[in-house]
């Protein structure tokens, strides 16, 4: 468990250099001075902390603590409180982010590589989702943390419970690694929205360009419709419905094989890349069921849950997985939706 303290601990670290910024604040590279040890220290500028139990009970720092167990998730070593700000200290990844691990490479990542990296981040997604009962809402290439052949989930500031109360008003992720159903507000949304993201995080570590790239919501939608074909009463019904209800109309495409654009993957990253970027929240495979596909055979995985879905060699050539055992999640979104809907609609520009 992470040692939590009051105050004169911040002291014992002495700041490096900054190795991060952004709007929830600062994230230094520092050496604590007793110990010699290298860690990440991240600063919150934006919350005032009264008490070490509004620090405690902060939605990231009660998923991390959660989560200390799992080597795949980045492990929180102190809370520190000092004049009401909150200082969070991590371990220090050697290599950084995976963005700017793919940003020193010259060429792509081979397919063992992304297997061996993809493998586990889904054995820390399995873990975040079926054990500890949170989904991330903000995976992309600088949360995740490189350090030799390691890979970490990192940054869960944008963290919810997947039993929580919906509706999510305030999620704010990168555009290219969103979720079609959160583009169209969906008010009730889980796990799937991570299994998405990982879909598009695994095209980047092939071709080391993101596969969705757009400036605005409308301009990554229509990417989507032009690279999985727009959706359908077949393929997502309740996705028309969300659609409707603010008035986007999704442009026309059929959609093109991946295959087009990963000429190097084998057919069963594609298929596995296919599935998780199904505009279906329910035909997406979870983090556990992932485990299980042909392209990590010959992989030791984690079990965390005692349902599984085994994929067959048949069903992978013939790319034909219908639906997988998505009945835990909703398979209707209609329900109370416009009630539920913000009061300022999405604006597709």
């Amino acid at each position: 468990m992470a040692k939590v303290t009051n105050t004169y601990t911040m002291e014992k670290y002495q700041r490096i250099e900054v190795i991060g910024r952004g709007s929830y604040g600062i994230v230094w590279k520092a050496i604590n001075k007793q110990t010699g040890e290298v860690v990440a220290m991240k600063k919150l500028v934006h919350e005032r902390f009264h008490s070490m139990e509004e620090c405690i009970n902060l939605t990231e720092v009660n998923a991390l603590r959660m989560m200390k167990d799992h080597p795949n998730t980045v492990n929180l070593k102190e809370i520190i409180k000092e004049n009401n700000v909150l200082f969070l200290v991590f371990e220090y990844m050697e290599e950084g982010s995976l963005y700017n691990h793919m940003m020193r490479r010259t060429k792509p990542f081979s397919e063992n590589e992304i297997k061996n990296l993809c493998f586990q981040v889904f054995q820390g997604l399995a873990y975040m989702h079926d054990t500890v009962g949170y989904f991330h809402r903000d995976l992309k290439p600088e949360n995740l943390l490189v350090s030799k052949d390691v890979i970490k989930i990192a940054d869960l500031g944008q963290a919810r419970e997947i039993n929580g109360r919906p509706p999510y008003t305030d999620y704010v992720t990168t555009l290219w690694y969103r979720a079609p159903e959160v583009f169209l507000y969906a008010p009730i949304h889980d796990s799937a929205v991570d299994m998405w993201a990982m879909g598009a995080i695994m095209v980047v570590l092939f071709t080391l360009r993101p596969l969705f790239q757009g400036s605005s919501s409308g301009e990554v939608m229509q990417r989507i419709c032009s690279v999985i074909g727009s959706p359908t009463e077949t393929t997502w019904e309740p996705g028309l419905y969300l659609a409707d209800m603010i008035n986007y109309r999704f442009p026309e495409y059929p959609g093109v094989d991946l295959s087009a654009f990963l000429p190097s993957a084998s057919p069963a990253a594609i298929h596995l890349i296919t599935k998780l970027l199904s505009w279906n929240p329910v035909w997406r495979p979870t983090a556990e069921e992932v485990l299980e596909h042909p392209f990590f055979y010959g992989c030791d995985t984690i079990t965390t849950s005692s349902q599984k879905v085994v994929f067959n060699q048949e069903l992978l050539n013939a790319l034909a997985i219908s639906e997988i055992s998505g009945s835990e999640r909703s398979t209707t979104m209609e329900e109370d939706l416009a009630n539920l809907l913000p009061e300022n609609p999405f604006e597709f520009m």
